[in-house]
């Protein structure tokens, strides 16, 4: 009797286990419709067990954060081939078990609300209450975490690509909208799965939820189409150059790329050219100044301090004059507790960077009002958002994601398609090694170019003036809703 307890229990857990591994693998990949659905349908059919979530969420972050392990090896850096592997294992380690950590409380949470009564005797009313204000509650912890160093991409970005008509969603109610709206879905088959074998109530349930997700998709596909023009053509410089490589490359080297990518721009006649994160080094000097209005990512010193930058040129200049400093550092990457500082300069090529302005409004004079994301700034939504509302016209989004696998490509795919989409904006990507390429306001791909090439190609975005209902009003409808719906859980308890 004990050890089929005992197998049952692990039968569970390994259920968990794998819908963990699910949803993780949809997060990177275009089998969201296959894959998220199933994964939430078992994380609430196991959610009364706090045990169950943690092994969801341990390894939910374990696949879709698998990147991490392609920081190794970190010789390059001084470290040994073992501490290399001891550190990327670690650092992967410690975010699975943050994940999980997560999912556990929030299980606990459920516990408490939701499985204190018989599930299937609630009422539709205080059963859909309950189970709203329990997925609000994730995601207002998904949008809180966005705020913090340590989020990259949750339920709410894993919708793109894998259904952009439910992803439309993103311009009413943002990302955290996009979690709840994908926590109800699973909730409705788990709730569906279990009516039908209890043979009660299943074709209602079934068909009133299949039409609401009909609705929805309805709703979201909905959009007014901007009118493309094609009188802004703009340069982007995928240069290609391995972060591992740089710290031998000689700025002369650097001048020379950089002279061949003026060259192409000029000769078809662009307005802008734009280099990825990290592509010139600091006190970067032109003898004859630049030929071409140039965005390029870059480094400069204030205050004897080290800032990775987006750094503006305009014809004629030989240094820049504007600039935009990376606010949102990579922790340990490029950003380390002070007490180590002593011990370490980071993970990075260049050592310990200092943040800038939280602001990602960028207004360099010679082109029109920017919303910039350098490389992490990406998973940030409440800051880009509040740059278009500032006056930012088009979203410009540079990085460096060298030496991370194409993986970690899709993902930054995911984020910045989701970022237009909430705002209506082109997404101008431009990226060392990929992605780079131009993205809609509806989040569809106009160009990509080819992953790890070096390469030069024209784009045409569009800057807009449009905004969004989650641009004016961004995520204050979703508070007031979890606020709501928090009061209504605790009237009925107190009733």
């Amino acid at each position: 009797m004990l050890v089929s307890t005992q197998i049952k229990s692990l039968r569970q857990y390994f259920c968990s286990c794998l819908a963990g591994i699910l949803g993780g693998i949809s997060v990177s990949t275009h089998f969201w419709l296959i894959f998220m659905p199933i994964s939430l349908f078992i994380l609430w059919k196991k959610s009364e067990r706090k045990t169950a979530n943690f092994w969801w969420g341990f390894f939910f972050v374990l696949i879709s954060h698998s990147w991490l392990y392609d920081l190794h090896p970190l010789t390059w850096l001084g470290f040994s081939w073992l501490a290399s592997l001891i550190i990327t294992i670690s650092i992967l380690l410690f975010c699975a078990f943050l994940g999980g950590l997560l999912v556990y409380l929030w299980g606990y949470l459920v516990e408490m609300i939701l499985w204190k009564e018989d599930v299937f005797k609630m009422k539709i009313l205080p059963l859909t209450v309950k189970v709203f204000f329990l997925s609000l509650t994730w995601g207002m912890g998904e949008l809180i975490l966005s705020q913090t160093p340590l989020f990259w991409i949750g339920l709410g970005e894993s919708l793109v690509p894998g259904d952009l008509y439910l992803a439309g969603l993103a311009r009413w109610v943002g990302a955290s909208g996009l979690c709840v709206v994908q926590l109800m879905i699973g909730f409705w088959i788990f709730i569906s799965h279990e009516r039908w074998i209890r043979k009660k109530y299943f074709k209602k349930t079934f068909f009133l939820g299949l039409l609401f997700i009909i609705f929805l998709h309805l709703f979201g596909g909905l959009k007014t189409p901007i009118e493309r023009n094609y009188e802004y053509p703009v340069a982007i410089w995928q240069t290609n150059l391995p972060t591992r490589e740089k710290l031998k490359i000689e700025d002369e080297f650097i001048k020379e790329k950089q002279s061949i990518a003026q060259k192409y721009a000029l000769s078809n006649k662009v307005k802008l050219l734009v280099a990825p994160e990290g592509t010139l080094p600091k006190n970067f000097y032109l003898s004859k100044g630049i030929k071409v209005d140039t965005l390029a990512g870059g480094f400069r010193n204030s205050k004897n301090e080290l800032r990775s930058s987006l750094l503006g040129f305009q014809v004629g200049e030989k240094s820049f004059t504007s600039f935009i400093d990376k606010n949102r550092l990579v922790p340990l990457g490029e950003k380390i507790p002070r007490f180590l500082e002593s011990f370490s300069k980071g993970l990075s090529a260049v050592g310990g960077i200092q943040p800038g302005s939280d602001s990602r409004f960028f207004d360099p004079k010679f082109t029109q009002p920017l919303a910039v994301a350098i490389c992490y700034e990406i998973s940030d939504g409440l800051k880009i958002r509040k740059a278009i509302n500032s006056g930012a016209k088009l979203i410009i989004t540079v990085a460096n994601l060298d030496p991370y696998p194409t993986k970690l490509y899709n993902q930054f795919l995911s984020l910045a398609r989701l970022r237009s989409i909430e705002n209506k904006k082109d997404n101008l990507l431009v990226s060392n090694t990929g992605p780079s390429g131009l993205v809609r306001d509806d989040g569809k791909i106009i160009q990509l170019l080819d992953f790890n090439v070096e390469q030069n190609k024209v784009v045409f975005p569009n800057f807009s003036s449009d905004k969004t209902f989650y641009t004016k009003f961004g995520d204050k409808p979703v508070l007031l809703l979890f606020i709501f719906f928090m009061g209504l859980n605790l009237f009925w308890k107190i009733n």
